[in-house]
């Protein structure tokens, strides 16, 4: 079986030997990728459509996997039991959709020994929310596969430093091992900043609003984190 580079970078932060759920699954192509390459002893695929279950169904029979893959049709983590799963996976879906799943099965998440989360976008919403609620990030990965960009983050619980929210919007694990690819995570959360900037300033009421100020501040943090590469890479 062949998966593309963003699955391919998820898998890479899945324990070795682990039971894996995987929320969102949709055609199951990272739980049958995983036990074909024996990285996984064995896995539940959930997803809250019938569609995308008849398909992950499909993959599963197709790879002969059917002893090692349960597929589940149901919302989020319901299709769970606490300690049920020592990974839980959770890609493909916006940061408030992710931070909506665990909210509504904190039991569940919180009994899994690692998070995989892969949010289309939020990222920084979500680092903090994890950072709040008891866990720690244990690795982050981006992926630059034109014309996407994907940012992998995985936590497990614990207590988690105070991140600011430049560390939150960049990675601070990122900053921290200067992953090959942070200069451009560093621009593309400064164009973000310059485009809300620039949209707020339209508007008199918005240039007073406390958002905008937490944008500016957000924006010459992100600047100094950027100047700071450009020194050491001198």
């Amino acid at each position: 079986m062949h998966i593309d580079r963003r699955l391919e970078n998820i898998a890479n932060l899945v324990p070795q030997g682990c039971v894996l759920a995987d929320i969102g699954t949709d055609h199951a192509y990272l739980p049958v990728w995983l036990l074909e390459k024996q990285r996984i002893a064995r896995a539940i695929a959930g997803d809250i459509a019938a569609g995308p279950c008849q398909a992950a169904r499909t993959t599963v029979a197709q790879f002969g996997q059917h002893e090692h893959v349960e597929v589940r049709q149901g919302s989020g983590l319901k299709v769970l039991s606490p300690g049920e799963a020592d990974c839980i996976a959770i890609a493909g879906m916006g940061a408030s959709t992710i931070i909506s799943i665990l909210e509504d099965d904190m039991e569940v998440a919180q009994s899994a020994k690692l998070l995989v989360l892969q949010p289309m976008a939020g990222a920084a919403s979500l680092r903090a929310w994890l950072c709040s609620h008891g866990w720690q990030l244990a690795a982050e990965e981006l992926v630059d596969d034109a014309p996407h960009f994907y940012e992998i983050i995985a936590a497990k619980r614990g207590l988690a430093p105070a991140y600011s929210a430049a560390e939150c919007a960049v990675g601070p694990l990122l900053l921290a091992q200067e992953h090959p690819l942070l200069g451009k995570q560093l621009e593309r959360q400064l164009a973000t900043c310059r485009q809300l900037l620039e949209n707020m300033g339209r508007s008199e009421r918005a240039r007073a609003s406390e958002k905008y100020k937490e944008i500016e501040a957000l924006k010459a943090e992100l600047e100094v984190l950027q100047n700071g590469k450009r020194s050491d890479s001198k």
